[in-house]
């Protein structure tokens, strides 16, 4: 047999082979867990997405590739351009910030929601750009996004930061976007480690939430732990992306901060946060995680929450995931989404690689918004 055909007969076995294993292992339907209910069951048969397949991108289902591929985009793309970034001095000095888009073309007098969006653990109101765009171009909805202090370019005026963000400020935040738009409800999306600071308030405010509803994408649940579970690699280029972001950036202001040299020396992302306390504001790491951890307050959600999950996410491990599946499967009016791909906060689709969570968030909210205005036709009937 001639050597070319022999290749072609190589590489055309690959072929299929690759195939049939996209077929067979990649794509597929995302495992539901939740509490049984009229709402939950309403909420499933309007978005459709969450009972259709999901078709991985075919040329970068590899987690390490999609987050490569996330990363790629993110340092590329364009910057996005909101209509307005506003400075909010929080009753300690410290200072937060928020970014808006679509307060141009958005009609602000009717019941649309307003999307509050919340960044990663060193991003900052670009990070999130993508799904932002997304939301804003497709449902029209205005869409803020909530900067955590000494994110961004905000000016840190007074020396104190936390990573996971302080419920406190969000509060101050979230009265003012209130006081500003009275009328319109607030839905939610935490992105990350910004998942972790909705959930934080969420269990905090319990049925007392701003929210209507909320999404949290690629949580870590039990963040003392979850945080030493990040894959080796990533664990270090995120522990001396942490000393560059916030140390460095910050160095004038943390100068005088007793212990926070010892942060310059650390080596991982979960050394850094065991000793994020000394710039946090807390007496010692106990205090920093029992004011921080979203776990410690989780059973106690009860706005409408979608949670999603990658078995593969190197970063917020599945094992995080499998030792929550006891109260995920039972909080009302949650649904947890469990895909075997997606990595961290990546999940693209299709062969241009589109966002499948953005458009599983839009969906969702969809569905809120459906059985809200379903719910309150009936209660004027009766």
């Amino acid at each position: 047999m001639p050597f070319g055909n022999f290749v072609l007969i190589f590489f055309g076995i690959c072929g299929v082979g690759f195939i049939l294993y996209y077929i067979l292992s990649v794509i597929e339907t995302p495992v539901l867990r939740f509490n049984e209910s009229e709402f939950t069951t309403q909420i499933i048969s309007k978005t459709k997405r969450l009972t259709k397949k999901y078709y991985p991108t075919f040329w970068c289902f590899n987690h390490h590739l999609m987050l490569l591929l996330l990363m790629l985009r993110e340092s590329k793309s364009k910057f996005y351009p909101y209509d307005k970034i506003e400075h909010l001095e929080m009753k300690d000095g410290g200072t937060t910030g928020l970014a808006w888009t679509g307060l141009s073309t958005a009609n602000q007098r009717d019941l649309s929601p307003i999307i509050v969006l919340f960044h990663t653990i060193s991003g900052d109101e670009q990070d999130v750009k993508a799904t932002v765009s997304y939301l804003k171009k497709t449902y029209n909805w205005i869409v803020v996004v909530c900067i955590r202090r000494g994110h961004g370019n905000l000016p840190l005026t007074k020396p104190v930061i936390n990573t996971m963000g302080s419920t406190s400020d969000l509060k101050e935040q979230l009265i003012y976007i209130k006081q500003k738009f009275p009328g319109k409800p607030l839905f939610s999306v935490g992105i990350s480690a910004g998942s972790g600071l909705l959930a934080r308030y969420l269990g905090e405010s319990g049925s007392k939430s701003m929210f209507n509803a909320a999404v949290a994408v690629s949580p870590a649940y039990d963040i003392e732990k979850a945080f030493h579970r990040v894959h080796p690699v990533y664990s270090k280029i995120m522990g001396q992306r942490m000393i560059n972001y916030f140390l460095k950036r910050h160095y004038e202001s943390f100068a005088r901060v007793k212990g926070s040299e010892e942060l310059f020396h650390i080596k991982t992302l979960g050394e850094f946060q065991d000793k994020l306390h000394t710039i946090s504001g807390h007496k010692d790491k106990f205090s920093y995680y029992q004011n921080s951890n979203p776990i410690l307050v989780a059973d106690k959600i009860k706005t409408p929450l979608l949670i999603l999950n990658a078995a593969d996410d190197p970063i917020c491990v599945n094992q995080n995931v499998l030792e929550n599946l006891h109260w995920l499967e039972t909080l009302k009016n949650t649904i947890h989404v469990h895909t075997k791909r997606g990595s961290h906060i990546a999940f693209f689709e299709g062969l241009f690689a589109n966002s499948w969570s953005d458009r599983l968030i839009g969906e969702y909210f969809q569905s809120i918004l459906a059985i809200t205005k379903q719910n309150a036709k009936r209660s004027k009937n009766f």
